[in-house]
Order: structure tokens, then sequence, then C-alpha cells
């Protein structure tokens, strides 16, 4: 069975997390337990799973501490988390959701009700990825252009001085001068024509350019799908 992406379950019933494990592997997700905060931080950490299922009331710190650490940290305040408990009042669901749980099931729950809302889970996180892609792609679209156009006024009177001091210059009585101003006269060419294809740009295309880091490249536009 393809595998459908990774879950933590966290709960202090053991038999509960068994018949979770049993449950989701079932359906084809990877499924990583842990039995109170502490261990669930853990798994978080190493795992990095992408959907939480977290029981309310725990040993130690209780769920919503957990949920609250999870918030407050740049690479855990987006895992989908879905709260589940034998709590069935309505203030409690009120404040599981205040404290940062996406979706609040009340045991006993109905499994396929549960199958349901973690495919919420995923399928939400996914948009919000595709989303956040489509939005820093248009920002790096905006600022190519914005650099650009700066550029280009700057350019076109470098390209304008370069030409008239070349053109006082004598290339028989000053050789050397004169090869480096159509050395540099070349080089302005060059930025112009990098300046139009970054204003041109459509897409945004990227590769490697050092360690993790990667740039755009205005040389290719990507093919189209």
């Amino acid at each position: 069975m393809e595998q459908q992406g990774s879950i933590l379950v966290i709960d202090d019933d053991m038999d509960f997390l068994t018949g979770m494990v049993v449950l989701l592997r079932g359906e084809g997700y990877t499924v990583f337990t842990a039995p109170d905060c502490a261990a669930a931080w853990d798994v978080l950490v190493e795992k990095k799973p992408e959907v939480l299922i977290l029981d309310w009331n725990l040993p130690g710190s209780d769920g919503l501490s957990l949920l609250r650490q999870m918030r407050s940290s740049p690479d855990h305040k987006n895992r989908y988390t879905i709260m589940v408990t034998a709590r069935s009042g309505r203030e409690d669901l009120v404040r599981g959701i205040h404290e940062g749980a996406d979706d609040y099931l009340t045991k006993p729950f109905d499994n396929a009700e549960l199958i349901a809302r973690i495919g919420v889970g995923f399928r939400t996180r996914k948009l919000e990825g595709e989303l956040a892609e489509q939005i820093r792609k248009a920002t790096v679209l905006e600022m190519a252009g914005t650099v650009a156009h700066e550029i280009g006024n700057p350019l076109a009177a470098a390209k304008l001085l370069q030409q008239r001091i070349a053109s006082r210059i004598d290339p028989t009585n000053n050789p050397e001068l004169a090869q480096e101003l159509t050395a540099l006269g070349a080089e302005l060419h060059r930025i112009e024509g990098l300046v139009r294809k970054a204003q041109s740009l459509g897409r945004v295309h990227s590769k490697p350019y050092a360690a993790d880091l990667q740039i755009i490249d205005i040389h290719e536009e990507p093919p189209h799908q």
C-alpha cells in the first residue's frame, strides 16, 4: 500500500495506542506513538510527523501544554493537530480550538470519522503549502522586476558615460585604456541583457548555488507542463 503520510498519536492509554497503530497503518500511514508530552516532543523533533492525534489528559503536562509549545515553535507550529478527549462540553471544545487545535473529537469516536478528519488535515496542509509556494514565487517575480527596474536607469547612464569616454580616446595613443573601455562596454551590455531577462521572467525556476542555497535561473524558463 502506498504510504499516505506520517502521524503521531499521543496518549497514555496503551490499548488506545495499539488500536490506533493497527487502524492507521491499515490506511497506509506511517505511525509514531508517545505516552506523554516529553516523549511526543522528542518524536516531533526527530520524525517530524505531519499530523498529530493528541489526547487532552496526559501525565505531567497536558495536551494543551504541548499545543502551546508547538505553536510557539517555528519548526512545529504548523503541525495539523486533532485533539481527542473524553471532555464533551462546548467550553472544552472552544478552549481546545483556542489553544491551537485544528480539529476536535470526543472519545469514543467513530474510526471512519477519524480517518476522514485525518484526510482533511493532510489536504489542508498540502493546500497551505501550495499557496505559500505560489506567494513565494509571486514575491520573487515582483522583487526581480523591481530590482531590474531600479538597475535600468543607472545602467543606461553607465553605458552612455562609457560610450562618451570611449569616443574621446585615441586607440593609437592609449591602446590599453581603449581595450579596457571596450571590455567595460561588453560587460555593461551583458548586464543589460540580464536585466531584460529578469524583467521578462514569467515563472520562477531555481538552481543550486552554494550549500543549501537556491538562486533564480534567469537563463532558462521552466518547461510548460
